[in-house]
């Protein structure tokens, strides 16, 4: 444990005490970041200024959620999609949760199109009334209650007992939930043009890929997958460097992320520079 997550963990300890200074709490979050970990868990709201301009449902006993009351959800991809998504984009979010980054996608898109795609019966459940408090969003984002993998069949959605709201479909129990490829989802959305695809499922990034080989090669779009260490630990295989291999047949070229957005081309994953990895296709790679 990094001397940052033993601090987290002493903040979070402490947080119940907090709970008669909410107001004040929340509002000090919204100006230091950091201080999310003292708020309490199980408060209820709805928030207005996310994003500084959506409204969103936020329990705080969802770490995903009580990072939404601060104003703004992971700075580091946020500022990736700010950068490589454009105006008109058709983007995909894969392993939406509730929706935290869809509604950045979404403010990215005027004039685009953002699909959620999130599994869990009550996460989804939540993106759902996130995207529904917003009826300006109507026009241009489409939610799907599914799994993607590999191939067509049914997985088991189990949530994290550590990290209430992160959940994976990689267990032998829980809930069952349909799942299909990325080749055989994509052609019902009748797209026109793909550009970008963000990726977050909890290890089975290599399934998602493997699946959508065709929908990749025909369209094009750039990657953003998330690559963590204890994924492939608990995998028990390369799972990174497959990946890497893959896209590298199909054209393209991978980039770790540094601060502010700023990408470091890698010539593999032997070690993972960044939480995530970009994959771009080597003709629209700008040098420089």
């Amino acid at each position: 444990m990094s001397v940052k997550e033993v601090v987290i963990q002493g903040m979070r300890t402490v947080s119940p005490l907090t709970s008669p200074f909410f107001d004040t709490l929340l509002a000090w979050s919204q100006k230091y970041r950091e201080l999310r970990f003292l708020l309490p868990a199980g408060k209820q709201f709805v928030y207005d200024q996310y994003l500084g301009q959506f409204q969103v449902n936020i329990d705080t006993t969802f770490p995903i959620e009580a990072e939404m009351a601060t104003g703004r959800y992971d700075l580091k991809t946020s500022a990736v999609l700010q950068k490589f998504i454009t105006a008109d984009a058709t983007v995909l979010d894969i392993g939406a949760n509730v929706g935290a980054l869809t509604l950045l996608m979404a403010s990215l898109t005027p004039h685009g199109r953002v699909v959620a795609i999130e599994p869990g019966p009550s996460t989804f459940a939540r993106l759902q009334a996130n995207v529904e408090l917003n009826p300006q969003l109507s026009n241009r984002v489409d939610i799907y209650q599914l799994g993607i993998a590999d191939q067509p069949g049914v997985l088991y959605w189990q949530e994290d007992a550590n990290v209430p709201g992160n959940a994976g479909l990689l267990g032998q129990d829980g809930i069952e939930v349909k799942v299909k490829s990325l080749d055989d989802f994509v052609p019902q959305l009748s797209l026109e043009r793909l550009d970008f695809v963000k990726i977050d499922v909890e290890g089975m990034e290599y399934e998602v890929i493997k699946g959508g080989l065709d929908t990749i090669a025909q369209y094009r779009p750039i990657l953003y997958y998330e690559t963590l260490e204890s994924f492939r630990v608990n995998r028990g295989f390369d799972m990174y460097n497959q990946i890497f291999k893959i896209l590298q047949d199909l054209g393209y070229r991978q980039f770790a992320i540094a601060p502010h957005a700023r990408t470091m081309e890698v010539q593999n994953l032997d070690q993972l520079l960044s939480p995530n990895t970009l994959a771009i296709p080597s003709e629209q790679v700008t040098e420089g």
